[in-house]
């Protein structure tokens, strides 16, 4: 249904009903003044006829036709008057006057009674000639005879084009008149409506301005009352509105600022819990490592198994520290965000082999089904985390998988993906909790702090360790069911490894059994006694020749006397750090050894440092085997 506005329809009410008036006033004057004009005219053509019938009775009497014609004449000089006629009492023509030549005339037949006969352009009136005269006395006897007799009659004819000019004339006046009164009407209607709609407009515009946020928005003076009291109540309500908005703006800055505090003190808490991290581990380090450092010297030097047995659960504790520890300071790294993908194409094949190889014996102790669905397709991501990250799926699905129970790793294609997903039918995860297991040591079935279940440090890290690969990870998981996590790694095309036959190169150094540490020459700085002795003890073990000093200048006496080829250097010294060591041996420009920085440092600092330097950067507690590795891997690339 079509929709009219408000001055629309003021003016339809305002001109309908003067519309209806007009009409029926118009209407009726007009045929009221017609039927006058008509009557006019009627009355006209019988007082005409009537006084040539009068004028005409004695020429009729006495047969003048000459007299008779001239009356014709005369009457036929009248105005409208087409034509004339004198009849005799026969109803024969005694003498006639026409003014027009295109309009036959047939006088009527009077006997018949007919007196008017009208028609579009011509009106014709009938009157009888008859005697009136007094008698005289030598004629009595006749005339009183013939008084009142008929002598003949009198037909005019008279035109009706004047008439119908005139009323043309006067129906266009009356609607010229009609229509300047009408458009006097919508003129007044429209000043009116106008009055009316314009302040509703305003109202309208200052409305939607209102509603467009602009609260400072008014409405001015109204001259309609109902319209003025209206907008007074919108700008009251748009007072309010902004009164309550600029409320609700300084409760909001008020809400920022204490978000923006608790913010700040959520940072700084974060911070401070980074930085005693580090210090704790740092503290914790150093006799843990020099700790690992004598078991390492013992083991090579105990004879019964007896001895051998004690020594192994030394060490497991050892590594059970060690481990908590490295799990701290893989948080940190990732925290401090100082571990750079190196991303490379990663034969998947080999990848599932060695986790094949490293969760069997694990899985079998516990009576677990494990299957790993191998490929031979590649991907592009960065080997170490992405082991990392599967490692810790696999570790969690067999340790939370009861036994004679079932975790399955296999591997999907995904567009121009490759989904890992790791399957198991363990206790599975609620829903509520499925956000919470990504956070530090949270573990839902481990509320007694069980070691063996681990120390919920795992899916932290690999939820840190996916982000910073941008590789999506998913989880899915029904209470008594099982759970499934899943992780998009991008896929190198089908193509491009049929022509890629080599091994993903590794940028983390690995053991090397066979490597030869005999004769090489090592120097050990470290500001701790114990831990100095104890690496020294275990490298000599290993065949190197080695010397050690206790701060940077006693390091750096040494080296000025006699060059080395490794220096193994903790990374605070009393009067320095382990890099500015290696920065003077640099500026000596002599030959260059092999640099591994030991600390106990976990801060973010400490980690961007070393690895802006881009050097070898082991942290407290260093296993034997690891120290090692990494002593031939630093040899090697010398």
């Amino acid at each position: 249904m079509k929709k009219f506005g408000i001055e629309r329809q003021t003016m339809a009410v305002a001109l309908i009903p003067i519309l209806i008036l007009a009409a029926l006033l118009e209407t009726s004057f007009i045929v009221a003044r017609i039927a006058d004009l008509d009557q006019a005219l009627k009355d006209r053509a019988s007082l005409i006829a009537r006084q040539l019938a009068s004028s005409s009775e004695y020429a009729a009497f006495s047969g003048n036709r000459v007299l008779l014609q001239q009356q014709a004449e005369v009457t036929l000089a009248q105005q409208d008057v087409l034509a004339v006629f004198i009849l005799d009492a026969e109803g024969k023509v005694l003498a006639s006057a026409s003014g027009v030549t295109d309009l036959t005339i047939t006088p009527p037949d009077w006997r018949s009674g007919q007196t008017l006969r009208e028609g579009k352009r011509t009106l014709a009136v009938y009157h009888a000639i008859v005697t009136t005269q007094l008698s005289l006395d030598d004629t009595e006897g006749v005339f009183s005879e013939n008084k009142g007799a008929s002598l003949g009659g009198v037909f005019l004819v008279l035109g009706k084009s004047r008439l119908n000019s005139e009323k043309v004339r006067m129906v266009a006046m009356n609607l010229i008149l009609t229509a300047l009164v009408l458009l006097l009407a919508v003129l007044v209607a429209m000043r009116v409506a106008r009055r009316i709609t314009l302040p509703i407009m305003g109202m309208r515009t200052a409305v939607r301005d209102l509603g467009e946020g602009r609260l400072s928005t008014r409405i001015g003076e109204m001259q309609v009352l109902e319209l003025h009291e209206l907008a007074q109540g919108i700008n009251e309500m748009a007072s309010q509105l902004q009164q309550e908005r600029n409320q609700l703006k300084q409760r909001i800055e008020e809400a920022t600022t204490a978000l923006r505090s608790q913010k700040e003190q959520a940072e700084k808490a974060n911070f401070d819990k980074t930085r005693f991290l580090a210090a704790a581990s740092h503290d914790l380090r150093q006799p843990m490592h020099a700790l690992g450092l004598f078991m390492g010297e013992l083991q090579n030097r105990l004879d019964t198994p007896e001895q051998r047995k004690i020594v192994e659960k030394v060490e497991e504790s050892v590594t059970a520290m060690s481990g908590l520890l490295d799990s701290l300071l893989d948080i940190s790294k990732l925290d401090a965000g100082v571990i750079v993908p190196q991303v490379q194409e990663i034969k998947i094949a080999t990848l599932l082999r060695r986790l094949s190889e490293a969760y069997e014996p694990s899985a079998r102790a516990k009576s677990i089904k494990l299957r790993i669905h191998t490929c031979n397709w590649r991907v592009r991501s960065d080997p170490i985390l992405l082991e990392r990250i599967l490692m810790n799926l696999l570790g969690n699905a067999i340790r939370y998988t009861q036994e004679h129970g079932c975790v399955l790793l296999a591997c999907r294609k995904r567009g121009d993906r490759l989904r890992f997903e790791v399957r198991d039918n363990g206790p599975g995860i609620p829903v509520e909790e499925q956000e919470n297991i990504f956070r530090e040591f949270v573990q839902l079935e481990n509320t007694a702090r069980d070691r063996s279940k681990g120390l919920g440090l795992g899916l932290p890290i690999v939820q840190r360790s996916a982000k910073l690969l941008n590789h999506p990870l998913y989880l899915c998981s029904t209470p008594g069911r099982g759970s499934i996590f899943a992780l998009d790694v991008p896929r190198v095309p089908e193509l491009k490894d049929l022509l890629a036959q080599g091994s993903p190169v590794a940028t983390k150094p690995s053991a090397d059994s066979e490597g030869s540490l005999t004769d090489r020459r090592v120097l050990v700085v470290d500001d701790d006694e114990l831990v100095r002795n104890g690496t020294a003890g275990l490298v000599e073990a290993w065949g190197c020749s080695v010397a050690t000093a206790e701060s940077l200048a006693e390091a750096d006496r040494l080296f000025r006397q006699s060059p080395f080829e490794l220096v193994i250097c903790d990374f605070r010294l009393p009067d320095g750090t382990g890099v500015e060591l290696a920065e003077r041996i640099i500026l000596q420009g002599k030959q260059q050894p092999a640099f591994i920085l030991v600390s106990g440092d976990t801060s973010p600092e400490v980690l961007k440092l070393v690895a802006d330097k881009g050097m070898h950067l082991l942290h407290k507690p260093v296993r034997p085997a690891k120290l090692r590795s990494m002593m031939v891997f630093a040899l090697k690339a010398k």
